[in-house]
């Protein structure tokens, strides 16, 4: 008897239900909602070697064996050395987006990041990420997955669980992680973990029943439902590998298992590269990282193409990955050869939630963001400037959470949603 038909043999299936807990067999026939996986590539990197077309702005350092390739309204820099790149866009373009011209108003690392995925310097703000797996109006063991890089919970911190670096996770699930206490502690077997998992249970649906203050029912409901996330996920030890490796290939393909077995809506990974910030030897360090980048979104795009969606399509028909780094590069080399802090950015989004084949935003000549026509997506000399916060609202909108919750008076990109 595993410890979900121990819970139907206690009695107890009904209070996972009741609290929101769908067995993950089912989850994926009945939940609709876009999965979102983000890519984020700390360190700050240059958008000119691969988004942003900038040949013709006076004062923007371009590679001089580089071009611009293009297939409708979606163009990108090419280079020999970037094979990944060209072949990403001929497959992808219809599914892509490259916002440019993003402003994140600061050049510090730490400001920069938390900017760029919560679109405040906020400390309590929730990332992008937390949010859409917060607001999931359903039940999910891990709602979102952080498998590396940096996240920001905020008021969704029930929402979003860590892998660890060390195999923290997979260590809880196994018991494992007893083996690593300085005092030697005995493991429970099996049958007598499945009581105290019964009885932990039971108590908080108890306390949840009696809680009188809307907090200590808040905190309750909870703890209640962390439990039977705990249940859910000792169930699949032995299914998922929950032990990635730092590459991009590793992460994509444990990521394709939680979103296709209905686990989690929301993914974070992190890609190093070679190392984004190139304040030394900018062209040769960026290239090799941009290359980097892309094979493992190839390999991800295509992992993702070979699993079922939930409503027929692939999985890849149902989940927008979201490809970004903290800030951009400046315009101008630097005696190094190297490129320093820049306050505008760009991002790539690629799904089903957006318009794709199309770029939104520019630069100018001395490469500031350009204003846009939020309503169209369309450049408007009496637009808007865009900034890391539109963006979110614009992703926030294509996950249906209403973006004035979180970022009131900023408007997403309304052109650009479908």
């Amino acid at each position: 008897m595993n410890r979900r038909d121990f819970l139907q043999f206690t009695g107890l299936s009904g209070i996972a239900l009741g609290a929101g807990m769908v067995p993950f067999q089912s989850l994926a026939a009945s939940q609709s909602s876009l999965n979102f996986v983000f890519v984020f590539n700390g360190g700050g990197w240059d958008p000119t070697r691969v988004f942003a077309n900038c040949f013709d702005q006076r004062a923007v350092d371009m590679e001089l064996d580089a071009g611009v390739s293009k297939i409708g309204e979606l163009s990108w820099v090419d280079h020999v050395d970037r094979p990944s790149v060209t072949a990403f866009f001929e497959r992808f373009h219809s599914q892509s987006t490259i916002f440019n011209g993003l402003l994140v108003p600061s050049v510090a690392h730490g400001s920069c990041r938390r900017l760029m995925m919560t679109g405040t310097s906020n400390d309590g703000a929730s990332d992008w990420a937390a949010i859409i797996a917060g607001e999931s109006s359903y039940g999910l063991a891990l709602p979102q997955m952080v498998l590396s890089g940096p996240s920001y919970p905020g008021e969704h911190g029930t929402s979003v669980t860590r892998a660890g670096t060390s195999g923290q996770l997979n260590a809880l699930l196994s018991g494992q992680v007893l083996e690593w206490s300085d005092h030697l502690t005995e493991r429970p077997s099996t049958k007598m973990e499945d009581r105290m998992d019964s009885y932990l249970i039971r108590r908080a649906a108890a306390a949840v029943e009696s809680a009188n203050l809307p907090k200590e029912r808040a905190l309750y409901e909870a703890y209640e439902a962390s439990l039977l996330r705990g249940v859910e996920l000792k169930d699949l030890q032995q299914v998922i590998n929950w032990s990635a490796s730092g590459d991009l290939t590793s992460q994509g393909n444990l990521a394709a298992q939680l979103l296709s077995m209905g686990i989690s809506r929301t993914i974070m990974m992190n890609h190093g590269g070679s190392g984004w910030d190139t304040h030394q030897n900018n062209d040769a360090t960026q290239s090799q990282s941009w290359e980097s980048l892309f094979g493992g979104l190839l390999d991800m795009a295509d992992r993702f193409s070979t699993l079922p969606g939930k409503q027929g399509g692939s999985l890849l028909d149902e989940t927008c990955i979201v490809v970004m780094s903290e800030m951009g590069r400046t315009p101008a080399l630097n005696g190094n050869e190297g490129k320093d802090h820049w306050p505008y950015t760009s991002a790539l989004v690629m799904g089903p939630g957006l318009q794709g084949g199309r770029v939104i935003g520019a630069t100018d000549e001395f490469y500031y963001g350009e204003r846009i026509d939020f309503d169209t997506g369309d450049m408007w000399r009496d637009g808007l400037d865009l900034s890391v916060g539109n963006l979110g609202a614009t992703l926030l909108a294509s996950a249906d959470v209403d973006p004035g919750d979180y970022l009131p008076g900023v408007p997403p990109v309304q052109g650009v949603l479908k």
